[in-house]
């Protein structure tokens, strides 16, 4: 018995040794765990801190001339341009003051407004080095993302250092209809991070510090005002597509498609369609089923407006649909959908700024009211040019400037444009060979295609007289002489539109707008081109435009004139290329 006593003695103090020294590791794992979770929690902090620190020199404070009222933005360019919301800027006037979070205060001018969208674009002035923001990719914002918002409700400091706010990203791709007034925000991004009055405008980050969107509309209880957790941000990539146009100092419109849709049994379905339309010439009829729009598969009636709303008018976007004779594919432009030729004016409800409402930091309580604004210096006063159906023409001069002045410089060396041109040309691969000579005077444009002859008149185009293997070319050829012609072309108007992707060419390009009459000429310009690259020229109502690429451009015959002409037939989106011959100027 003794025997045994002992040995389970030992036996009892082996596995007391063994269970103390479990207990022990397990106790340190559970202790380094804990450290690490606080070196963690630490690690994560201090990057969330100097993320913020790097961020907040693009957060933009914007005031009335006077300092009245508030809102918000942000820096998108190192020369001043800023992105806010039209309902922040639509008070201020054509001039604001904006404050930075190193406390000055520096005078900036409007450029250029999307009303529909919420959006407005100004520049700052006395620096070319701004700190400004650096966009993220806002289609791949995942919802319980983490966000941060930067802003200045009510004005609370005076240095402008904007108040952050932390949250999630509480849903994706939603849309807004506009109550009681043109707001519409479409495809945007809620969050639960806090907004109240002050905040619109101003920038919504992702924790990395990427500008994923512009804080905008917010749900506020009826009393005070109060944000109750649920806000909306426009997607940076829906402000992108509409950037380079606001620089052009346009009243910017969104686009719309000239048939309806609805939701039915799950799918997307078309209900009207117009029979003045391109998409009614492309086949499209009610009662089709819409799988794809704008390279973006269609789940419902809902979805569709979503990625209508985030276009400019004038887009032309790919459409994929389905009927009875199978699947289609065909490009579409939209249409506007308001055609602003003033900028319009918001309900009261709907202007943002701090208010007189009880809050003790508001400015009127602690200065006893808004202060005369001083004198514009004349500096500034020129940077703005009113004109209807523009936001500031100014702006609009400078893009048209931007892209004439290298053309023009192109073109100056070489011979008479006012001159007559005769060109020869010939095509091969299609259903049929094409062989042209092609004469371009002052008050008509002659073809003789394949032995058969063509005359189109230069001051009262006729569809029916355009050759039916290459419809708008002779009118095509016209706008060209005239855009190659310079200041003496006979424009009615010309003006810069933005940018747009090109299709098919699938490139962005810049947009120069020309009419003369009925004709509507996009001239596009790619990167680094003096000269276009691309023409579409609408000439009459209820028919397809005339889509031309225009490559090689080269010396020849005494003018500039490109060695091939790309010819996109409406119908089908085929592309047949004229190779050019003789060229002569007479």
């Amino acid at each position: 018995m003794a025997g045994n006593k002992r040995s389970h003695v030992r036996g009892s103090s082996g596995g007391s040794c063994k269970y103390v020294t479990l207990a022990t590791l397990l106790w340190s794992l559970l202790l380094a765990g804990h450290v690490s979770a606080q070196q963690s929690v630490a690690e994560r902090e201090a990057a969330r801190v100097e993320t913020i620190r790097r961020i907040t020199p693009s957060v933009v404070c914007v005031m009335a001339p006077n300092g009245e009222g508030g809102g918000s933005g942000v820096l998108i360019s190192a020369d001043g341009y800023a992105i806010s919301n039209y309902h922040v800027t639509s008070g201020s006037g054509s001039f604001m003051k904006c404050g930075l979070s190193n406390g000055k205060l520096y005078d900036s001018v409007i450029v250029g407004i999307d009303p529909t969208g919420d959006v407005a674009l100004i520049q700052l002035q006395g620096r070319t080095d701004f700190e400004f923001a650096q966009p993220g990719d806002s289609d791949q914002v995942r919802v319980g993302d983490e966000v941060m918002a930067l802003g200045n409700p009510f004005l609370l400091a005076s240095d402008f250092s904007p108040t952050v706010t932390f949250g999630i990203v509480s849903g994706i791709h939603r849309y807004q209809y506009p109550a009681n007034t043109f707001l519409e925000y479409t495809d945007c991004i809620q969050i639960d991070a806090s907004i109240n009055p002050g905040n619109s405008g101003g920038p919504l980050f992702d924790i990395q510090g990427r500008w994923i969107g512009i804080n905008g509309r917010a749900s506020f209880e009826k009393r005070g005002r109060v944000n109750s957790g649920a806000a909306y941000a426009i997607s940076v990539n829906q402000v992108q597509l509409f950037i380079e146009s606001l620089k052009s100092g346009l009243i910017v419109d969104h686009g719309v498609t000239e048939f309806t849709v609805e939701t039915v049994e799950g799918e997307v379905i078309v209900s009207q369609v117009s029979e003045l339309s391109e998409a009614w010439r492309r086949g499209l009829r009610p009662g089709a089923q819409i799988i794809s729009f704008a390279g973006r598969v269609v789940t419902s009636a809902n979805d569709f407006q979503n990625i209508v709303g985030i276009f400019p008018e004038g887009t032309r976007l790919a459409l994929t649909w389905r009927d009875k004779a199978g699947q289609h594919e065909a490009t579409i432009r939209l249409r506007p959908l308001h055609a602003f030729q003033k900028a319009p004016t918001l309900p009261e409800e709907r202007k943002d700024g701090p208010k007189p409402d009880g809050h003790p930091e508001s400015p009127e309580e602690e200065q006893g009211g808004p202060t005369a604004p001083e004198p514009l210096p004349d500096a500034l006063t020129k940077l703005f040019v009113e004109r209807d159906g523009f936001c500031n023409f100014y702006f609009n001069e400078l893009q048209q400037k931007r892209l004439l002045d290298p053309l023009r410089s192109r073109v100056a060396s070489m011979g008479n444009y006012q001159a007559g041109w005769k060109i020869s040309f010939a095509a091969s691969g299609g259903e049929t060979p094409l062989t042209g000579e092609l004469t371009v005077g002052p008050a008509a444009a002659g073809l003789k295609l394949n032995g058969a002859p063509y005359l189109q008149n230069s001051n009262e185009p006729d569809a029916s007289e355009e050759p039916s293997q290459l419809p708008g070319f002779l009118t095509s050829m016209i706008q060209l002489k005239r855009l190659l012609a310079g200041q003496n072309g006979g424009f009615t108007e010309q003006l810069a539109m933005g940018r747009t992707l090109h299709l098919p060419l699938r490139k962005p390009v810049d947009i120069l707008v020309t009419r003369e009459g009925a004709r509507t000429c996009r001239w596009y310009f790619s990167e680094g081109s003096e000269l276009p690259v691309a023409v579409d020229v609408e000439y009459g109502q209820a028919i397809d435009e005339a889509r031309l690429i225009l490559d090689d451009w080269a010396d020849r015959g005494g003018i500039v004139f490109p060695g091939r002409i790309g010819v996109i037939s409406g119908e089908k989106e085929e592309l047949t290329w004229l190779t050019v011959g003789e060229v002569s100027s007479k």
